[in-house]
């Protein structure tokens, strides 16, 4: 049977979260989290797989239940997982009828101390610790659902830092920018956001660097078709040059070819009303601007200019009021979706799956 990606969830390691960010939890034996995921596609059969990438030590759970359907997952035969440390473990086949949409709620309960093992700082969805009233909007584990159905249409991938994860958006109201682009694109294909808030091209921050982690979130999706590449505003704040940027770019767009996915790049969003003075310093509108301007001036691949979509009239350094979040780097629920109508769907037509890789 063939299995494809109806929801993907880009894990980074706890450890190296920053203090700026909401810090991981240590989960005691017993509790239940309950966390919860939207498929982008439907099927009659589903897989969980779960990750303990950065783990130091085997992560177990009692059990693993589809919450909402009552039904539990198993591995390997057996209701208790094991997931070894640096690695994923994938579930037995689940018998389930879901529409592309459903929303999964997934419990897991622990079967001993576990750090978090793998996870996601902002995943603009609540969960929650069952019997403690403790609710967090990270995401713990869950990295991918697969399904039996195929993928029909275009499959896309939205690669990125904050800005693509969905950071400054609404919880639970799936407003990020690849959300809006999944409404627009509707049934004829699927948007999988690859997001990490405080990612980057050149070095750490937050998460695996983008091309340290493009095997497993890009290639890995197997039946992946385009790259949706909006990137480097990180970068620019730490210093980065724009030629470091834009060789960087052009060289994770160049690999996406390589494995016949088509690549797409958007340029870099405004930041000078940034709350944050990292993003406010001394030449980094400068940088941003020599960025963008490189990237428009390319012929090899499609842009999107995001930029323009999301920048005030009055002064394009920075966001337009009405499209931020307040703090002047993450566009507001109005700005994700501004960011979803800069994109010309024409690029995705006639598209269907890649070939296997």
């Amino acid at each position: 049977m063939t299995w494809t990606t109806a929801y993907l969830a880009a894990l980074a390691d706890p450890a190296g979260t920053p203090p700026f960010m909401p810090q991981p939890r240590t989960f005691a034996p017993a509790e239940t989290v309950r966390q919860r995921v939207r498929v982008l596609r439907g099927g009659t059969t589903l897989r969980l797989v779960l990750s303990n990438e950065f783990g130091r030590t085997p992560l177990v759970f009692d059990t693993v239940t589809i919450a909402d359907a009552g039904l539990p997952v198993t591995c390997e035969g057996r209701t208790s997982w094991e997931v070894p440390p640096g690695g994923t473990a994938t579930s037995d086949p689940v018998p389930l009828m879901f529409d592309a949409g459903h929303e999964l709620t997934v419990d897991l309960t622990l079967g001993d101390n576990a750090e978090a093992g793998a996870y996601l700082h902002s995943a603009q969805r609540t969960g929650e610790v069952l019997g403690s009233g403790e609710r967090f909007t990270s995401l713990y584990w869950i990295t991918r659902v697969l399904t039996n159905a195929p993928a029909n249409g275009p499959v896309i991938v939205a690669f990125g830092d904050s800005i693509t994860r969905g950071d400054g958006t609404s919880a639970d109201l799936d407003q990020r920018y690849p959300d809006h682009l999944q409404r627009r694109i509707g049934s004829a294909g699927t948007v999988l956001n690859a997001g990490i808030g405080g990612n980057r091209l050149l070095g750490p921050l937050f998460g695996p660097t983008l091309p340290d982690r493009f095997s497993r979130d890009v290639l890995g999706t197997r039946e992946a078709t385009h790259l949706l590449l909006l990137a480097g505003l990180n970068d620019v704040g730490l210093g980065a040059t724009a030629a470091q940027i834009t060789d960087a770019l052009f060289a994770l767009a160049r690999r996406a070819e390589e494995h016949r996915i088509r690549p797409v790049i958007g340029t870099l969003t405004p930041t000078m009303g940034s709350v944050y003075e990292t993003f406010r310093a001394a030449g980094t509108e400068t940088t941003r601007v020599a960025v963008n301007e490189a990237l428009r001036a390319q012929s090899d691949w499609p842009l999107i200019d995001f930029a323009s979509e999301v920048s005030d009239p009055r002064d394009a350094s920075r966001l337009a009021p009405a499209l931020d979040s307040g703090d002047g780097v993450h566009p507001s629920d109005s700005g994700a979706a501004a960011l979803a109508a800069a994109v010309d769907l024409d690029l995705f037509k006639g598209t269907g799956v890649a070939a296997t890789r």
